[in-house]
């Protein structure tokens, strides 16, 4: 089967078929592999030279030699690479690939359904910024337990960032300026700010501009702060690339949702 030319659905039920068909074997060659898998055997290579699948056998010749559990990983791998979207999850996904590299079939299942829950999150987040740049702030509800004010911890776990990136922002101006012994607490409305600038960078705008739109947004001129981030002229303008990241998104939590399937099927290889 050219899986490799296949939509991702039948190309993971084919080759869920073909895990389970040749789980017991050990002699497939890099050739055998590649055409099971619809992956290029120079992938494979850069697999294995990263780390991402367990050592292969080799024969007195040399020549490498997989089997079941590599065809596993190679499809780990395909839907992980498949669905990088930001550098947060970037980083989650590691552990999806360290587990199923050790073959430690528990902590893929917590690595995996914490990706996915990782994605729901930043799906969440992405709804919240929009609706915050767009001007219907007034839709989003507030849950009534949720606090008046956040700590920088408490701001940048909501966010999906870390207190280090939060104080960049502050020092590159996109926070009121706060004396250098206050204790930091932010609003709601600075928390939807993060969101925000959070999503501006994830889909490709500079620092440069994200200051230029919130100058222009804090000074009330909102239509300005907005025509400072549309370009139609590039076809790339900030309801465009939210749109295509959205859509990133959720093509990633399908490929989550997958990789949380794969987790019983370890313990058939």
């Amino acid at each position: 089967m050219d899986g490799m030319k296949m939509g991702e659905e039948q190309w993971g039920a084919a080759l869920e078929k073909d895990l389970k068909l040749f789980a017991g074997e050990t002699d497939l060659k890099i050739g055998r592999l590649s055409k099971l898998t619809g992956v290029k055997a120079g992938t494979i290579r850069f697999y294995e030279k990263c780390g991402f699948l367990e050592p292969a056998k080799r024969l007195p010749n040399g020549y490498r030699i997989f089997g079941g559990r590599h065809i596993y990983q190679i499809r780990v791998c395909r839907l992980v690479f498949g669905g990088f979207v930001n550098k947060r999850l970037r980083r989650i996904s590691r552990d999806i690939l360290q587990a199923s590299r050790d073959w430690k079939p528990e902590a893929y299942r917590q690595a995996a359904d914490g990706y996915l829950q990782a994605v729901e999150e930043d799906i969440g987040r992405t709804k919240i910024a929009v609706d915050f740049v767009m001007d219907r702030l007034q839709e989003i509800r507030e849950e009534r337990e949720e606090p008046l004010t956040y700590t920088k911890k408490e701001a940048a776990r909501r966010v999906g960032v870390t207190a280090e990136t939060i104080r960049n922002w502050e020092r590159s101006g996109l926070f009121r300026q706060r004396a250098r012994y206050e204790k930091r607490r932010y609003s709601r409305q600075e928390l939807r700010r993060m969101y925000v600038i959070r999503l501006l960078l994830d889909i490709g705008y500079s620092m440069m501009a994200v200051r230029s739109f919130f100058r222009e947004y804090d000074a009330g001129d909102r239509a300005q702060a907005l025509r400072g981030l549309v370009k139609p002229e590039e076809n790339q303008d900030l309801i465009y690339r939210a749109d295509r990241y959205m859509e990133t998104l959720v093509h990633t939590k399908e490929k989550a949702r997958q990789l949380c399937a794969m987790a019983d099927e370890m313990k058939e290889v």
